[in-house]
């Protein structure tokens, strides 16, 4: 029988490589949540062709009553991956007040809603993966909304991994680095306006932070996330894996 695991920004980026690669490697069942309904059918389509299953659900993870009608209809879970989130500069100057509230309310408290309506569809054996990044390490100027929702991630892990191990849920996070998604597109294009520089060149001053001098594609980042989603994963418990090339490496 395959696992059924549910994902969260299930329509790109991250969220649509680890629903490909589980279909790959395990023939999974796929849940997928998303806001745009035409991508999230494209990433079921994916799946399907990887040799997996999938079914969609158009949600937001800031609407709690959506993400609870979902879970009521929904089979048993396996699994649970957190991968939807924003980013952005929030400069602490600006009129940035809304979009800091967005950005904490999707990336911050988007995942705790879906632990939330999701957990009592999940039983023993079960395994949650938050979706965090580098930025929940250390600080980047302007990004004060991502990176405090980052780092709040890392302590919600860290405190569900706690409360749900004795239920014999395994809960964890990762931290991806510079990822190929439109995500870090954008952050390239906001940081190299902001301080002044081609695109081409922040990114070549930011490949060059990395140890192995180069970003990563989403399918890389996906493998590490289904290590933690296997069952054979019992010692990693409220971790953060670093996925991030080096550049964390303490």
């Amino acid at each position: 029988m395959s696992r059924h695991i549910l994902i969260t920004g299930g329509s790109r980026g991250l969220g649509r490589a680890c629903a490909v690669h589980l279909a790959r490697v395990e023939s999974a069942h796929l849940t997928l949540l998303g806001r745009d309904a035409e991508a999230l059918a494209d990433t079921a389509e994916a799946v399907r062709r990887a040799g997996g299953t999938a079914e969609t659900h158009q949600a937001e993870v800031t609407d709690r009553a959506r993400l609870s009608n979902i879970a009521r209809a929904l089979a048993p879970l396996h699994g649970l991956v957190a991968a939807a989130g924003i980013s952005g500069m929030t400069p602490v100057d600006g009129d940035s007040d809304a979009f800091f509230d967005e950005i904490v309310a999707a990336d911050l408290t988007g995942p705790w809603n879906t632990v939330r309506a999701f957990l009592p569809r999940m039983g023993t054996g079960g395994r949650i993966v938050l979706v965090s990044s580098v930025l929940g390490r250390f600080g980047v100027p302007g990004y004060g909304a991502y990176c405090a929702a980052k780092h709040g991630v890392h302590g919600l892990a860290k405190a569900l991994a706690l409360e749900l191990i004795d239920r014999g849920i395994v809960v964890n996070a990762v931290a991806p680095g510079w990822v190929d998604t439109d995500m870090a597109q954008t952050g390239i294009r906001q940081i190299a306006a902001a301080t002044g520089q081609t695109e081409a060149a922040f990114r070549a001053q930011a490949e060059a932070a990395v140890p192995v001098k180069r970003f990563f594609q989403p399918e890389e980042i996906a493998h590490g996330i289904a290590w933690l989603l296997n069952p054979a994963n019992t010692m990693q418990v409220g971790q953060c894996l670093n996925l991030d090339g080096g550049v964390l490496h303490i």
